[in-house]
This record gives C-alpha cells, sequence and structure tokens, in this order.
C-alpha cells in the first residue's frame, strides 16, 4: 500500500468534504436529530437506552459519510472527468479509496464525541462506561468495519454509473441490521443470521459488553471474542475488494469503459 497517496487522499477528502456543505446534513445533523428523538421518547433514560441512542446516532453519521467518502466520489470523479487522471497514475484506485475512508472513520470518531456530549448536556443522560478504553478500542475497530463495507461498495461504483441506486437501497437495511438502530434480538429471526456476516454487528455488540456491566452479547462470544470476530470479518472485507478492485480495474481499462457517464 502506498501510504503517500493514502495521506494525499485523506487531505483531499477533509478539504472536499468542509468544502461542500450538504455533507453536514447527514454527517452531523442526522446523528444528533437521531438522538435527541430517541431521548425524548424514552425518559427513564436507562443506561441501555442512552448507549442506544448514542451508537444509533454515531453509527448513522459514519454510516452517510462511509457511502460518501468510499463510493459517491467515484461518481463525481466519473463526472467531473478526474477519474481517468486517477487510474493512469502510478497509484492504485484502492489506497485512494482507503483514504478517503480512513477519513470517516476519524470524523465518525468525532462525531460520537460530540454526541456523547449532546446527550451528557443537554439531556443530562446518565451515561456510564463500564471499561472506557476498551470502548474506544472497540469503537475504532467498529467504524473501520464499516469503512470496509464502503470499500465493497465502491466496486459497484468502478463498474457502472447506476450503482447508485444500488447503494440507497442497502443503505438503510445494512444500518438497521448492524443493531446500531435497534438491539438485533428486536429484528426478524431471518434477519439475524444476515446480521452474523455483517461485521458492525459484532463490533456494537462488544460495544454493549464493554460498556454495560453484565452485558450478555446476543452471539455468545461476550466482549473480546465478539471484537475479534468484528477484526476479522473486517479483514475479509478489506483483503476481498482489494482483490476484486484489480480485477475490475484491469477489466474497464481494456474495455475502455472507466469514465464513460
Amino acid at each position: 500500500m502506498n501510504t503517500k497517496a493514502v495521506r494525499a487522499s485523506f487531505k483531499q477528502q477533509l478539504i472536499q468534504f468542509t468544502a461542500d456543505p450538504q455533507w453536514i446534513i447527514p454527517s452531523i445533523v442526522a446523528p444528533f436529530l437521531f438522538t435527541a428523538v430517541m431521548l425524548m421518547m424514552y425518559p427513564e433514560k436507562s443506561d441501555g437506552i442512552v448507549l442506544q441512542a448514542i451508537l444509533g446516532g454515531g453509527v448513522l453519521g459514519m454510516w452517510g459519510n462511509t457511502l460518501f467518502a468510499s463510493s459517491f466520489t467515484l461518481s463525481y470523479d466519473r463526472m467531473n472527468g478526474t477519474l481517468d487522471n486517477i487510474l493512469m497514475s502510478p497509484t492504485e484506485l484502492f489506497d485512494v479509496i482507503v483514504g478517503r475512508s480512513l477519513w470517516n472513520t476519524f470524523i465518525g470518531l468525532l462525531n460520537m464525541l460530540l454526541v456523547y456530549i449532546f446527550a451528557k448536556l443537554v439531556f443530562t443522560a446518565p451515561i456510564t462506561i463500564a471499561e472506557p478504553f476498551a470502548f474506544v478500542v472497540i469503537l475504532a475497530v467498529t467504524l473501520l468495519s464499516l469503512a470496509s463495507i464502503g470499500l465493497l461498495f465502491a466496486l459497484a461504483f468502478v463498474l457502472s454509473r447506476r450503482s447508485y441506486i444500488l447503494t440507497s437501497i442497502l443503505e438503510y437495511p445494512i444500518y438497521v441490521l448492524s443493531g446500531a438502530v435497534v438491539p438485533i434480538t428486536m429484528l426478524p429471526e431471518w434477519s439475524q443470521p444476515i446480521s452474523m456476516v455483517l461485521a458492525p454487528a459484532w463490533g456494537v455488540e462488544a460495544l454493549r459488553a464493554s460498556a454495560i456491566p453484565g452485558y450478555e452479547t446476543v452471539f455468545g462470544f461476550g466482549m473480546v471474542g465478539n471484537a475479534v470476530v468484528c477484526v476479522v470479518l473486517m479483514i475479509v472485507y478489506a483483503v476481498l475488494a482489494w482483490f476484486l478492485m484489480r480485477k475490475i480495474v484491469k477489466n474497464v481499462i481494456e474495455t475502455g469503459s472507466f469514465t464513460r457517464y
């Protein structure tokens, strides 16, 4: 991996994010609204409810950023005519997308912190975390797992300009199936096996285990076990995305369809 290209892509994504105010809504405003509505719906503000509100808001912002940086920006590159320049440069397209995804992880961590402060100060929510250090580490891993899913979504945007339709269809289901909106146990039984192949679902369960004393995880592996599975699935996603990206880029170069819009 070209670390210089990853850093440059990270910086470029920062500039693009701050220069395009439309992404403030899904990245910052929407998570605050989700958290506020949930805390107003449950005035008792138990530890589980408060944690669910913070996780839901934070993951919502992160997932929106992931789709933007890992996927939709490729469409903008295609429209602006910069996609062919990226392709013909010595840097692999995968490295560029990784840099953009890492920016999402950073903004996701910042988002979660702001949502935490918002819930604490505005709603005076009684937020207690049993293992703070483990919570922060697992949170970073969970956000990275979301970014790895974004790498897979990026493959569709390389193949077709119409892939935004597929992304729009799958955006909210993946958000729900990860357990960020409601616990996985509240979802239909047929959907729970799907959650088991989603790395963020394991990460969210590990977060609950690190925050709530005595919490029994849905998958039964405990905090460490869930975190390990999350990391393994994240690596699988990343390796699969890297392998397929090389194949797809080679194919579109041969067919000359890469910048077709």
